[in-house]
C-alpha cells in the first residue's frame, strides 16, 4: 500500500467544495498557500539574496505573488516576473499583483535576462496543468531547468499531477504541495520534486475522508497520517520526518503549518 495522493480531478472537487459548501473563497486559500510558501522560502535563502518569483496567470501564480508580498514585508528582496504579462492575470491574482505593487515590488513582464544562484520561486503552473506547446511555457521550463535553486508551489511547473510525467524535467530543491500530496508527486522520481512539503490551507480532514472516501488504513496509523496531512505544528516550520519501518523511505515528507 503506497501513500495516498489526490488526483487532479479530486483536487478540483476539493477546491469547489471549499468554496461552495464551506464558503471559503479561493483568495483565502491563496493567502494561506502563499504565506506558507514564503515561510518555507526563508529557510532556503538569505536576506543577502533576491528571491525571483516566476508567477503564472492563474491561482498558482497568485500564491506566488502572495509569497512575494510576505517576503517583502519581512525585509527580503523580491522580484516578480510574469512570463505571460500582467494583462494575462486572472481577477484574483490581479488583486495580489496590485498589493505587491503597493509594497514597492516591481512587476516585470517576461523572465530574468540572466541566470543566478538566487532562489527561484516556481509559481508558474499548478496541479491543473495540461501539456502545452506554447513558446512562453517552453521558455519558462528551460529557465527553470537552468536554475540552481528552486522551490515549486504545489507541483513543479510542467508536471502532470496524476502521472508525475514532466514536459521538461528540472530539479527543484523543494516542492510545497497544497492541502494534500498530489498523486503525480508520489509517482515521480524524487529529483523531480526535491524535498516534499505539505502546507495546510484550511482544508478539513473530514472533507477529504467523507467526500473522496480517502481513509487512513493499515499499515499507516491515524496519528501518523494526521500529522502528515493536517500537520498543525506549534513550532513554525518544524521539520517532521515520517518513517514507518521504511514504508515512507522513498517519499519522506515534511509539514509546513
Amino acid at each position: 500500500m503506497g501513500l495516498p495522493g489526490l488526483t487532479k480531478e479530486q483536487m478540483i472537487m476539493i477546491d469547489e467544495l471549499m468554496m461552495r459548501n464551506l464558503n471559503v473563497p479561493v483568495e483565502f486559500m491563496m493567502e494561506h498557500a502563499g504565506h506558507n510558501l514564503a515561510r518555507l522560502s526563508t529557510k532556503l535563502t538569505t536576506k543577502n539574496q533576491t528571491s525571483l518569483v516566476i508567477a503564472g496567470s492563474g491561482n498558482n501564480g497568485g500564491g506566488g505573488l502572495v509569497s512575494a508580498c510576505r517576503l517583502k514585508g519581512w525585509g527580503y528582496d523580491v522580484e516578480i516576473y510574469l512570463p505571460q504579462g500582467q494583462d494575462a492575470l486572472k481577477p484574483v491574482p490581479t488583486k495580489q499583483a496590485q498589493r505587491a505593487e503597493a509594497l514597492g515590488i516591481e512587476l516585470i513582464d517576461g523572465l530574468p535576462t540572466k541566470y543566478s544562484d538566487n532562489l527561484v520561486i516556481d509559481a508558474y503552473l499548478g496541479y491543473g496543468y495540461n501539456k502545452r506547446n506554447d513558446s512562453t511555457t517552453k521558455d519558462v521550463l528551460d529557465f527553470l531547468n537552468d536554475s540552481s535553486s528552486i522551490v515549486s508551489l504545489d507541483i513543479p511547473s510542467g508536471m502532470d499531477s496524476n502521472t508525475g510525467e514532466s514536459s521538461v524535467p528540472f530539479s527543484p530543491n523543494a516542492t510545497m504541495t497544497i492541502a494534500f500530496v498530489k498523486e503525480g508527486l508520489l509517482k515521480a522520481d524524487r529529483n523531480q520534486h526535491g524535498r516534499l512539503y505539505v502546507a495546510d490551507i484550511g482544508v478539513p480532514r473530514s472533507l477529504i475522508e467523507n467526500q473522496l472516501g480517502i481513509e487512513w488504513k493499515f499499515p499507516y496509523s491515524i496519528s501518523e497520517l494526521k500529522s502528515l496531512y493536517v500537520g498543525f505544528i506549534r513550532d513554525p516550520l518544524q521539520e517532521v520526518f515520517i518513517d514507518d519501518d521504511g514504508d515512507f523511505e522513498d517519499h519522506p515528507i515534511w509539514i509546513v503549518a
